[in-house]
């Protein structure tokens, strides 16, 4: 039997290093894993919180976004109530522009049919005279002259047509000097001293006003607003500002002769005045001064602009009828509202713009309030001459009747009513 005798460390070297080197290994190889675990935890955590700061990122901007949202349609709904209202407005007044304008229309189609039948009437009454005049006979004649005058005072109160009025008048009084009656002289000179008169009055030039209308239309229609629309995109800029001029030529010239510090603190100066300049016009260019008489004038939207450049228009065409149709006070009401919206909507910096005031000024400051005389002495002459020729008449008929009943019989009856008369004596 043999005896197995524990080997020795000494005897046994690898046995001793293999039991020295085991709780060695075996806590190099749980290492790694043990130290993996905390290592994931704290990226799951960071990863956890990165998505929970896009989270609240995320939702910070979509509140924001709503917020905002909910701010511009609050805008929007503001802007388009007021937009709404200024068009009601503006409706209205076209409404009530355009049925001033039909009923001026109408008028106005009556005076021309007023007129047609005065010129119809006009030419019969003179083919009338050239048929009785060769008769010689007197009431024909006063008829014939009644009917011109007449005419005369229905274009003096009707039209307030001078020239026609006077065209009546001389054409009755070359028919009272044609037929040359002694009866009809102080008729005469009634008529020549109301033509006279209507002669001396300071007509109205019509056609030039109304060309001056027609440019101030056009001018309505392209001159430039305080904003840009569809008819003046471009608003006129400001005028530049003169800015100094350079001084480095001179600065150097200057410091010629110079030390070299002075001169570097010439050239100094100099590019930094250049460069002061260079941007003050850039400035300039971003940045306009503009001062308006009215604050409104300066928020009105493209459709707002043509609404108004087209109720400008209508005005224009409102003043065109109170110039045809005589009437001072709608005149003086449409120039003065053109006046002043040229003078507050629009840009007066602008060429157009000022052309456009001067116009403007010139036709609210010209009256058509004209005071025309009347014919009324003709016609009151020739009222008398027809109270004389009727009176002349009625003696002439009195006169003829009279000795009709001078007869026989007429004698008798005469006489037997004589007899009682005697006692009374």
């Amino acid at each position: 039997m043999i005896d197995k005798k524990p080997e020795s460390p000494e005897a046994n070297p690898l046995a001793t290093s293999k039991k020295e080197t085991s709780p060695g290994s075996t806590a190099a190889a749980t290492s790694p894993r043990g130290a993996l675990k905390p290592r994931r935890r704290y990226g799951l955590l960071i990863a956890f919180v990165i998505v929970l700061l896009l989270a609240l990122a995320l939702g910070a901007a979509v509140w924001y976004q709503q917020k905002i949202f909910k701010q511009s349609q609050a805008q929007v709904r503001s802007e388009l109530a007021t937009s709404t209202s200024v068009a009601n407005q503006a409706s209205e007044q076209a409404q009530q522009a355009i049925s001033l304008a039909q009923s001026q229309a109408g008028q106005l189609a009556a005076l021309q049919a007023s007129l047609h039948e005065s010129q119809s009437r006009y030419q019969s009454l003179e083919q009338a005279f050239q048929n009785l005049t060769d008769r010689g006979s007197d009431v024909a004649l006063v008829n014939d002259v009644d009917q011109l005058v007449t005419i005369a005072h229905q274009q003096l109160a009707l039209g307030g047509n001078v020239a026609n009025a006077i065209v009546a008048l001389e054409t009755a009084q070359a028919q009272l000097a044609r037929a040359n009656r002694a009866s009809l002289a102080s008729l005469q000179q009634t008529i020549n001293g109301d033509l006279d008169r209507l002669r001396l009055v300071s007509t109205i030039n019509i056609p030039l006003l109304t060309g001056r209308l027609d440019e101030l239309g056009q001018l309505i229609g392209k001159a430039p607003l305080w904003v840009p629309d569809d008819a003046a995109p471009n608003v006129s800029a400001a005028a530049a500002s003169k800015a100094p001029a350079p001084a480095g030529t001179q600065g150097n010239a200057a410091h010629a002769n110079a030390s070299w510090w002075e001169q570097t603190q010439a050239s100094v100066r100099t590019w930094s005045a250049d460069a002061w300049s260079a941007l003050a016009g850039d400035l300039g260019n971003f940045i306009s001064v503009r001062r308006a008489k009215d604050p409104a004038a300066l928020l009105m939207s493209p459709d707002q602009a043509s609404q108004l450049r087209e109720n400008l228009r209508l005005r224009v065409m409102t003043a065109q009828l109170a110039l045809l149709m005589h009437q001072p006070a709608l005149w003086k009401t449409e120039t003065q509202a053109l006046v002043k919206a040229i003078d507050t909507r629009y840009d007066g910096r602008a060429d157009d713009t000022r052309q456009a005031h001067k116009i403007a000024e010139q036709l609210a400051q010209t009256s058509i309030d004209l005071k025309l005389p009347t014919v009324n002495n003709s016609l009151q002459a020739l009222e008398a001459l027809r109270d004389a020729s009727a009176r002349a008449a009625q003696q002439d008929v009195n006169t003829t009747a009279r000795p009709a009943p001078l007869d026989a019989g007429a004698a008798k009856a005469s006489a037997t009513p004589a007899q009682p008369a005697a006692p009374r004596e």
